[in-house]
């Protein structure tokens, strides 16, 4: 029995989030059992995971800063039993991931990167690599073109890595069944059936660029009439967004769902997803995966490992970041095209089962944690 740790500031709904939340659910009890460790809140996928009746820990350190984080989370994963501590991206999780591994043999540290790069602080960001990279076992990257990125950026050895790239749930995650199944999803979230629905699952942050959306809905709104444009999400942008939204005269065509915790019920519901992000961050987002195991095409901006999950032409479209136009054009081509969208999100489908099954993806993860934790 292997015991992981999945240690984060907290657990918001955000693409990292929900790949520790499909982690922890999916694991075969018998081989691989985890735990959730949070310096902050739980947030909401830490609450749903204790609903469930996952171990969640929570409120290690009273601030970014707190220097009792370090004994609070060594006495954490004492009474864990962790083998092995899994930690993204995330500075001050990895800062103290790094000061504990260099106290302790065990337990083992694994790091996922789930970024590109960093917004903000860049000496903590550059504090927390110096303090856990030279003693991670290992490295996780999403894709190959990801991990070549970080071996350059950070001059890791690419023997260290391993390569694993996210999967979803296909029986969670699957096209509704028909037109009419569509138009019973539209009306649960308040739509109207006949409505064209485009949307964006995303934190509300700013690396995620939400005003690039709306902009483009300011757009398209009359230019093809009857499309509704919804925001899945919460942060701490939520307010400038609807205020912008107001700016733009957009209140009757644009929606903030807040945290929508039915997700797959969300995207029975969509024509389309948009995916707008700045270059800086993003590498291989799980909105994407989820949208087009559901059927539902895609237009994203090229950014990350967004080639390496979107097939340009057969399951959506992709565009420079911050193409404002290229972007706008792109969403109303695919929205007018309605027998060109059925076809796209067949073809996404079949390429979702095809390359993004959970189930490989646990077995990855299985593998990797039950080889670190035996080295």
């Amino acid at each position: 029995m292997i015991r992981v740790a999945f240690l984060q500031a907290s657990l918001p709904v955000g693409g990292a989030e929900r790949l520790v939340e499909s982690l922890m659910r999916g694991f075969d009890a018998g081989r691989v059992t985890a735990a959730a460790v949070n310096l902050y809140a739980p947030g909401p996928i830490g609450e749903a995971l204790a609903t469930a009746g996952f171990e969640v820990r929570s409120g290690l350190a009273a601030h970014r800063f707190d220097p009792r984080a370090g004994g609070a989370l060594a006495r954490a994963l004492a009474a864990l039993e962790s083998d092995v501590v899994y930690v993204a991206d995330s500075a001050m999780p990895l800062f103290w991931a790094g000061w504990r591994r260099r106290r302790a043999k065990r337990p083992r540290l694994v790091v996922g990167f789930h970024s590109t790069g960093k917004r903000g602080d860049a000496l903590q960001h550059a504090a927390a690599g110096a303090a856990a990279f030279p003693v991670a076992d290992r490295f996780v990257a999403l894709a190959p073109r990801h991990r070549e990125f970080l071996c350059g950026r950070f001059r890791i050895d690419p023997a260290r890595f391993v390569v694993i790239g996210n999967g979803v749930d296909l029986a969670r995650f699957r096209p509704g069944a028909g037109p009419a199944d569509r138009a019973t999803m539209k009306r649960t979230l308040g739509l109207e059936a006949e409505e064209r629905v485009v949307g964006i699952v995303a934190a509300l942050r700013p690396e995620k660029n939400h005003e690039l959306f709306l902009r483009c809905a300011a757009r398209l709104a009359p230019r093809v009439p009857g499309t509704r444009f919804v925001i899945a999400g919460d942060g701490p942008e939520r307010a400038r967004l609807e205020q912008q939204t107001r700016a733009l005269g957009l209140g009757a065509c644009v929606r903030f769902l807040g945290t929508v915790r039915d997700t797959p019920a969300l995207y029975r519901a969509l024509d389309l997803t948009v995916l707008c992000s700045h270059p800086v961050v993003e590498t291989f987002p799980m909105s994407l995966v989820e949208s087009l195991a559901s059927g539902v095409p895609v237009v994203s901006t090229r950014v990350g490992a967004v080639e390496d999950i979107v097939i340009e032409g057969e399951t959506g479209e992709l565009v420079p970041p911050g193409d404002e136009p290229a972007l706008a054009a792109a969403i109303e081509r695919r929205l007018l095209d309605v027998r060109g969208l059925i076809h796209m999100g067949e073809r996404a489908r079949a390429d979702a089962e095809r390359r993004f099954d959970r189930h490989t993806m646990l077995k990855g993860y299985e593998r990797l944690f039950t080889e670190v934790a035996r080295a």
